[in-house]
């Protein structure tokens, strides 16, 4: 029986061909509606929308406008009356009313849209538990349209928000495709978890990266959603606007709105896109004449026989370019269709998705299906009733890229170029190199496989109490299900010797629900305003986890546990819960709409804290002030617009901890631990002991917020700006306190002692207008920071994480500095003669060795020499966009910078010291070990090439490491064109409403001074940001593709 496998792709278009094919056997028409809509200037208006409706047989269908402005109905039944309804962001709605329309005759009309004057503040903006309009708004609220994460490539919407939120900062962990992105809104608070709170119609989600244990591969967890799916994201930045969620907007709130279905007839979009991947800058290193130059130089200056192989280093040629072997272009594609309709009581969509893209890196991949569905129900003129559901899956195949020496982009740059390719393979199966491994081949033996999945979504109900009063209740669930599965096959040879095949396997289920009851009350008497909103909410979260590991296989073909030595098995698990109760309130008073005022307060309980602390209270306050609205702006008002005046205060919790985290965690059962009982020979006892001591005075952190900020905008709202300045301080900040070994802890107790300042001003700016049919928007936001501990209670200072394999601590918080700011010595030079050396204070350096300064001119090099060298957070970060269309072509170009960061650049370590730092194995360098110091040479930047480093070179934190971190990305170029509704119609037979082709670029040009891969370094982990140890490289990715409506 033969099997034929179908691509994943072909279904999704089968399913497209379907339903255009049923579409087009209803096109049996009786009557034709079509027409133009144009602006008072007389140029066409696309993607106006049209809705026609018939009260009398409850009738309802819609459309769009194409790039002409035409528009066509071409199945409506004779009758009437019909009423047309025209709707364009930024302009005013039309009817046209009473029409009657007789059996085979086509109706023409001709529509004018007049511009709004107010269509920007009218705009609707998603707020927790409610919506407002954005003239209404008092707090630091920005918003990005789906339509605007559509234009960027990424399978992740947070990477398509890159540049687009001034106060934003997002950057990739890594270029693996899927892979986790680190999101801080207006800084970094905390030494632990700064992800913001994800809110998913109304579902509160996590936003930490899944990972395979023991490697440093991860995707994130919000790249489930189909950007393609999302309506608007609304980030919530100060904290009047994010008290709402309480004890977890500390970091910030983002609020995705999904997309649902919407009154009309039935709408069918597809969308498909293809391309590739490819490095955007392909690291220089050494050819093979080159490195076999350098190692003869390197074993000459060690006092050391060089290697014979290399005796003649002219021979090798250019030879193997292993980062050319490990990295490829690597296709892509992306398929969704979605079904959109409703009447006025009835409203559905559903969506499907599916994105496949092959990572740059051999041996890498990432594969996503996407399902959605909405419903909105409307049951007589007081009760609704609506829910959604989501699900995706997810298959990923990642490599242990960096890090240091063992992952697979370290170990190509290290990889001899005098040998071939596949010098290291043996016809035994067993893999290795003879002076070191081969990248390939160890990617060939490893199996980083991680699957997840997840279903999410909610159900609610709304009545209608009495006018203006309104109580809801809606029930939320997040079930998320990781399965991560990591292979390593035998290595019997080279320097990572494996003497036996592993297995481990992890399961994770995560589960949540969420209830939450509102009652909301809206009335308006004479000039006055009033909402009020008041709420409970419950949460419950349950995580439980096992896991196996096997070692030792008879064959590697059974890669399973059971396969694996009895005696070499581990097993290991664990469960927890949690629960948080909240009740809330939040009341908004606007008066003629000029002044406004708003209030909130949540008080929140959460099982994560001790008993002293269960529950906590987190208010805001926010005000704002329309100067354009008194009457002495009248006669400014043909020039500004808009101007609002608005501050605000509030006070928000992190409450980032794992379950139970007040309480002393004991171990027992391990033979440290165990205990003699009784006389003589007594049998050893089980015994426990206690790794950290509980707290029961733990609280969450809480910051408190200022934000002072202007909206104008000027001529018709064609000019526009957004200014603020905000001052973020975090009270009490997750430490551990420091205790002596006597005390017989393992780990030391948490406590809240610190204290975190952020503060900065953010500014937006843009201009739209049309001229001579010519459509731009063009805009640009920047965003300055400063970061600073100003306590850290305990007063000692936090050293960070040393590197892999090495002793280099190089981060440090202390109180003055920022957090996780780099610390080490100055490097002032290079020792160029012994006479120079034997001046110094440096007792074991050696002429090309580092010259360090002697701070506090002790005539010694001790740790009080050591300061701060740099710091891996930007002074500002920008973003510029332009929107430009013209007919039927459009075009899309956005740019994202950072400014006033620097980079920690670790794997200079191997890079340029071409040797293990933990061993006398030869590796390969980059170009600039060519100008490396030598006796006479001058060079005052690099030391010289030896395999010993008693000065500790290589080995201290110091500015040698330390580049500029700057740089400016063009982070996406689309170009657009919608092809006419007459050419459609000729073809298609009125089955199309619409259909675009594109291409785009996304990181086609990038400028900077850092000399490593890559300047975009991001972390999880605040105490580790900047630090460059050579991870997966951004991606520059080419595609085209095709969006059809129907």
């Amino acid at each position: 029986m033969r099997c034929k496998f179908i691509q994943p792709g072909i279904p999704i278009i089968a399913l497209v061909i379907f339903l255009a094919s049923a579409a087009s056997l209803q096109a049996q028409t009786t009557s034709v509606v079509k027409g133009k809509v144009q602006n008072n200037a007389g140029e066409p208006l696309a993607g106006v929308s049209v809705v026609v409706r018939n009260v009398k047989d409850n009738f309802t269908a819609g459309t769009s406008t194409d790039s002409a402005g035409m528009f066509t109905f071409a199945r409506i039944a004779p009758g009437g009356p019909y009423t047309f309804t025209f709707t364009s962001v930024g302009y005013d709605a039309q009817n046209y009313s009473g029409y009657t329309i007789q059996p085979g005759v086509t109706l023409s009309l001709s529509v004018k849209l007049l511009e709004s004057a107010n269509a920007a503040l009218d705009q609707v903006v998603v707020v927790g538990y409610g919506t407002k309009r954005k003239r209404d708004l008092t707090g630091a609220v920005s918003s990005v349209t789906g339509a605007d994460l559509q234009k960027s490539p990424s399978s992740n919407f947070t990477a398509a928000m890159q540049g687009k939120v001034p106060g934003v900062f997002i950057s990739q962990t890594s270029g693996a495709p899927g892979g986790a992105s680190t999101v801080r809104i207006r800084g970094v608070g905390t030494t632990g978890n700064n992800q913001p709170l994800y809110v998913v119609d109304g579902v509160l989600m996590g936003g930490d990266g899944m990972s395979v244990p023991g490697s440093s591969y991860s995707i994130d967890p919000l790249s489930i959603i189909n950007p393609n799916d999302i309506e608007s994201v609304d980030v919530l930045k100060d904290a009047a606007s994010a008290a709402i969620y309480g004890s977890r907007g500390a970091n910030g709130v983002i609020l995705v709105t999904t997309k649902r279905g919407k009154e009309g007839g039935g709408t069918v979009t597809f969308n498909a896109s293809t391309g590739f991947a490819q490095l955007w800058r392909k690291p220089a290193f050494l050819n093979a004449e080159e490195f076999a130059t350098m190692a003869n130089e390197l074993y000459r200056n060690s006092n050391l026989t060089p290697n014979p192989q290399w005796a003649d280093p002219k021979s090798f040629g250019k030879g193997t370019d292993m980062i050319d072997e490990v990295f490829r272009s690597a296709p892509l594609q992306n398929y969704d269709v979605s079904v959109s309709g409703g009447t006025k009581n009835l409203k559905a969509r559903l969506s499907l998705g599916y994105n496949d893209q092959a990572g740059t890196m051999i041996e890498t991949y990432y594969k996503r299906y996407t399902g959605r569905a909405t419903v909105d129900l409307k049951v007589g003129s007081r009760l609704n009733f609506g829910g959604s559901l989501a699900f995706a899956s997810t298959e990923s195949k990642g490599q242990n890229s960096d890090a240091m020496q063992g992952g697979i982009f370290n170990l190509a740059q290290q990889f001899f170029p005098t040998l071939h390719r596949d010098s290291a393979y043996f016809g035994d199966g067993v893999y290795y190199t003879k002076d070191g491994d081969n990248p390939i081949l160890r990617a060939r033996t490893i199996d980083n496989h991680l699957y997840n999945s997840r279903i999410y979504g909610n159900v609610f109900g709304e009545l209608e109490l009495l006018p203006g009063l309104k109580f809801r209740s809606s029930l939320g669930i997040d079930g998320n299900f990781n399965r991560t599965r990591s292979w390593q096959g035998k290595l019997q040879r080279g320097f990572y010797v494996r003497p036996r095949a592993t297995l481990n396997e992890r399961f994770d289920n995560n589960f949540n629900w969420l209830l939450d009851n509102t009652l909301a009350y809206s009335k308006r008497i004479s000039g006055h305003s009033i909402n009020v909103v008041v709420g409970q909410t419950s949460q419950k979260f349950r995580n439980n986890w096992i896991a196996a590991n096997g070692n030792e296989y008879l064959s590697e073909q059974l890669q399973v546990i059971n396969a694996s030595d009895v005696s070499l098995r581990t097993t290991s698990g664990s469960n927890s819960n949690a629960t948080l109760a909240s009740y809330f309130g939040r009341i908004d008073y606007s008066l003629n709409g000029v002044y406004l005022l708003s209030a909130s307060l949540r008080r929140d309980g959460s099982s994560n804290f001790g008993p002293n602390n269960k529950w906590g209270y987190f208010p805001a306050v926010s005000a704002g002030w329309r100067i354009s609205e008194e009457k002495f702006m009248e006669p400014l008002l043909d020039v500004v617009s808009d101007f609002k005046l608005r501050g605000s205060w509030g006070r928000v919790g992190n409450d980032n901890i794992p379950a139970f985290g007040y309480m002393s965690t004991i171990r027992s059962g391990n033979s440290a631990d165990n205990y003699p009982l009784g006389p003589g020979d007594q049998s050893i006892n089980i015994g426990s002991t206690i790794l950290r001591p509980g707290n029961p005075d733990l609280k969450w952190e809480t910051t408190e917020q200022i934000d002072i900020g202007a909206d104008v905008s000027f001529f018709e709202d064609k000019l526009y700006l957004t200014a603020d300045y905000y001052k973020k301080s975090t009270i009490g900040m997750l430490i551990s306190l420091p205790v002596s070994l006597e005390a017989g802890f393992q780990n030391p107790p948490t406590i809240n002692g610190g204290r975190v300042e952020n503060k900065g001003w953010e500014f937006a700016l843009g201009y739209r207008n049309t001229i001579n049919g010519v459509r731009f928007n063009v805009s640009g936001n920047i965003a300055t920071l400063s970061n600073q501990v100003t306590s850290l209670g305990v007063g000692q200072p936090i050293v960070g994480d040393a590197l892999p394999g090495s002793s280099m601590r190089m981060t440090y918080t202390k109180e003055g500095e920022p957090i996780g700011y780099f610390r080490g010595y100055v490097v002032d030079g290079v020792y160029q003669t012994d006479a120079e050396v034997n001046k110094g204070f440096q007792p074991n350096a050696i002429a090309g060795d580092f010259i360090y300064r002697d701070v506090n001119n002790d005539g010694a090099l001790t740790d009080a020499d050591k300061i701060k060298i740099g710091k891996p957070w930007p002074d500002f970060t920008y973003g510029l966009n332009a929107d430009v269309s013209y007919k039927g072509f459009d075009l899309n170009i956005m740019f994202q910078g950072v400014s006033g960061s620097q980079i920690y650049r670790a794997n200079k370590i191997t890079n340029y010291q071409m040797k293990y730092y933990n061993g006398n194995g030869i590796i390969n360098g980059v170009k600039d070990v060519l100008n490396h110091w030598t006796p006479g040479s001058g060079v005052n930047d690099q030391p010289g090439l030896k395999f010993t480093d008693a000065n500790g070179n290589y080995s201290n934190a110091s500015s040698f490491f330390v580049e500029d971190g700057d740089f400016l990305r063009l982070r996406n170029i689309v170009l657009g064109y919608n092809i006419p509704g007459g050419a459609l119609n000729r073809v298609g037979g009125n089955v199309f409403k619409s259909v675009r082709v594109y291409v785009t670029a996304q990181n086609l040009f990038t400028f900077t001074k850092y000399k490593g891969f890559d300047p975009e370094i991001g972390s999880t982990n605040p105490m580790n940001s900047g630090i460059d140890t050579g991870v997966y490289p951004q991606p520059r990715t080419f595609s085209a593709g095709v969006s059809l409506t129907f």
